[in-house]
């Protein structure tokens, strides 16, 4: 009788390790592959609404704020209708309601319930209006005037009451003041 052959482990050993290494790059390049925008697929990048925002413990009363209401669904007269219910609240609205979706510069139509577009000098007033839109999209703009813009979606119906506004700040212990606001700058990037 022969005595049985000893296989060798390293060459086993060995294929076992490159196909460890291979997994390894393979799972590298997924978790850290970017998007067609460059942002990292597991970024967690917070929105400016979700950093700055919570910071904000005074914001400006509605006779402060100057917002422009645009429509970009295709239903007729929502942003006028909203703009008198703002207005009512105390709002400053001193341009017309746009109800034209040909007014929008190019931002098309909206889904959600509405975009709230605001320069770094109108981050209070945006974050006040967040409150009578409270699933509405915060958008940091590179724009240097103080109004607000509001561009209704296709889920709007109607802003929150005052009533509604006043329970929210309160239950977030933000007050409101006459006095003009601070400027807050982001602590988030827009490129981030």
């Amino acid at each position: 009788m022969t005595a049985p052959q000893r296989r060798r482990p390293l060459p086993a050993l060995a294929f076992i390790g490159a196909l460890c290494v291979l997994t390894a790059l393979v799972w590298f390049r997924v978790l850290h592959r970017t998007d067609a925008g460059g942002t990292s697929a597991r970024s967690s990048c917070p929105s400016p609404s979700t950093t700055v925002a919570q910071t904000l413990d005074v914001l400006p009363v509605p006779s402060r704020v100057s917002v422009l209401v645009l429509n970009s669904t295709q239903r007729n007269g929502i942003a006028s209708a909203a703009r008198k219910l703002l207005r009512k609240d105390g709002f400053k609205s001193p341009d017309r309601a746009q109800d034209d979706t040909a007014a929008l510069g190019g931002h098309g139509l909206i889904k959600g319930v509405a975009e709230i577009r605001y320069g770094p000098s109108a981050l209070a007033g945006a974050t006040l209006l967040r409150y009578y839109f409270p699933t509405a999209l915060m958008k940091l703009t590179n724009s240097p005037s103080g109004v607000v813009t509001v561009s209704l979606g296709a889920k709007y119906r109607r802003p929150a009451t005052a009533a509604a506004v006043r329970q929210a700040l309160v239950k977030a212990h933000i007050k409101l003041t006459s006095t003009p606001a601070p400027v807050v700058t982001p602590s988030v990037t827009p490129s981030c």
